[in-house]
């Protein structure tokens, strides 16, 4: 049987830039509902055939001063997206521990929080280092209702997207060049959800252009980065880290984007692997925020 999921959604939203600290600041702000109607659509919520719900408020604080987008040789980006909905089971009197999926996910309940940020120093001539750090946390408004399945972090390879259940479930999916994709990606045993409710993650990349030209910027680099990805603030250590590091190539061109390849060599074991996670070769496309 031919399974099927229609999606309706509404956004409402309103940002700015401000003048106070200084210029470089947007504050916007949304608030957002899906209704997801499923028919013989897989088990990434637990059933196949039902309805879910989603209303959030997002607010995004944001402050944006490199030099150059392509390129950037001086300034820093910095991130904190917020999403929260409302705490249905504060009040709605349903026994979560009991409850069909059906009815638990029938309108999803979290509050997320990410951070993201970036710096450009130029060490020499053209030769530019960006040092980043990530962090993004879930959580649920009490134990009635733990964390669930929805936005929940998928991490390893290149960041990628892909699958209706990722749509579906919001998934975050965070690039760790070294490792397959979505190979760090803890289990809750209990509720048999996969996906991290907490992960951070650091970056030092040099930089040097081969070409500025703006209608073919491609630049080289090479990296070290590390990050992790925990399912629950018990198990949260942010100095154990996997890691790794390689070299890679930028291009853009305006006709098709920012195109990227990456050679990475991640040093540690896998969970679960005999051996450490050794030579990956990673694609991207698009500028990758994580």
């Amino acid at each position: 049987m031919i399974g099927s999921m229609k999606v309706h959604a509404v956004t409402i939203g309103l940002g700015r830039r401000v003048k106070w600290p200084d210029d470089f600041f947007v504050i916007s702000n949304s608030l957002v509902y899906y209704n997801y109607d499923l028919f013989n659509f897989g088990q990434s919520l637990g059933f196949d055939t039902g309805v879910t719900n989603t209303i959030a408020f997002k607010t995004n604080i944001s402050r944006n001063s490199v030099d150059n987008p392509m390129f950037p040789r001086s300034g820093s980006m910095f991130s904190l997206d917020v999403a929260i909905t409302p705490p249905y089971s504060k009040w709605n009197n349903l026994n979560y521990e009991t409850a069909e999926p059906q009815e638990r996910y029938k309108w999803a309940e979290y509050h997320k929080w990410m951070f993201d940020s970036k710096f450009y120093t130029q060490i020499i001539g053209d030769l530019v280092l960006e040092s980043r750090a990530h962090f993004g946390y879930i959580g649920a408004y009490g134990d009635e209702n733990k964390t669930g399945p929805f936005e929940r972090f998928y991490l390893g390879g290149d960041g990628l997207s892909g699958s209706y259940s990722n749509f579906l479930l919001g998934t975050e999916r965070i690039a760790l060049r070294g490792y397959e994709n979505n190979s760090l990606v803890p289990l809750d045993i209990d509720k048999n959800i996969r996906g991290g409710t907490i992960y951070n993650k650091f970056v030092f990349e040099l930089r040097h252009p081969i070409s500025l030209n703006p209608n073919a910027t491609i630049f080289g680099l090479t990296f070290v980065e590390a990050g992790n990805n925990w399912n629950s603030q018990k198990d949260f250590n942010p100095f154990d880290l996997y890691r790794s590091a390689g070299i890679g190539v930028r291009i853009f061109m305006p006709a098709f984007g920012l195109l990227g390849i990456d050679w990475g060599y991640g040093f540690d074991k896998l969970p679960g692997q005999p051996n450490r996670s050794g030579p990956q070769f990673h694609f991207s496309i698009g500028q990758q925020l994580r």
